[in-house]
């Protein structure tokens, strides 16, 4: 059964693996690769900006897939110490409630079941959970293309900026009224 340190010490690593991607994130920002490419004397300027373009939106796209692990993981986590067994969406789908759902949606009901939910009134942090794993997904499926996800009045940062803030606010959300709290 899980206990409530044990949710806060699942929460604390997600916390803690997030604040290092942020970290990563921040070194992009703040980081030229342009000057990888001046002992390649025969690309001129355009090409070297177009690899170091590319190469910086091939950094988002693995960010973003690798914050929405981390915030898989850490429900993956939760329903194993909740349940004592692995998570098993083959069998979940059996279920006709859970057949047209995603593992994140099954995750959440069934953690749900057990008195893991976002707190009351954050239901908004959901829904943009969701639009980050569709984004997630979309990256897979567009060849790893961030430029792809970018909305129209957008660019990459904002994107990524958004998808993070996201994973950020449903980790703090996230609550557990431990049954015997009750």
């Amino acid at each position: 059964m899980l206990t409530q340190e044990d949710f806060k010490h699942v929460k604390k690593l997600a916390k803690l693996e997030i604040k290092l991607l942020e970290q990563e994130y921040r070194d992009i920002l703040n980081h030229n690769d342009s000057s990888i490419y001046e002992e390649y004397e025969w690309l001129d300027e355009e090409h070297s900006y177009e690899l170091t373009r590319k190469r910086k939106n091939r950094r988002y796209a693995s960010l973003t897939i690798e914050l929405c692990s981390i915030l898989e993981q850490m429900l993956l986590q939760l329903y194993k110490r909740t349940y004592q067994k692995k998570f098993n969406s083959t069998q979940l789908m059996k279920t006709p409630a859970y057949r047209a759902r995603s593992n994140m949606e099954m995750l959440e009901a069934e953690l749900g079941k057990q008195h893991i939910a976002l707190k009351p009134g954050k239901e908004s942090c959901s829904t943009a959970l969701h639009q980050a794993f569709q984004t997630r997904n979309r990256l897979v499926h567009e060849n790893f293309s961030f430029v792809a996800i970018v909305k129209d009045g957008s660019n990459e940062e904002e994107t990524f900026e958004t998808i993070l803030h996201a994973v950020k606010k449903y980790r703090k959300h996230l609550n557990y009224e431990s049954p015997d709290s009750e």
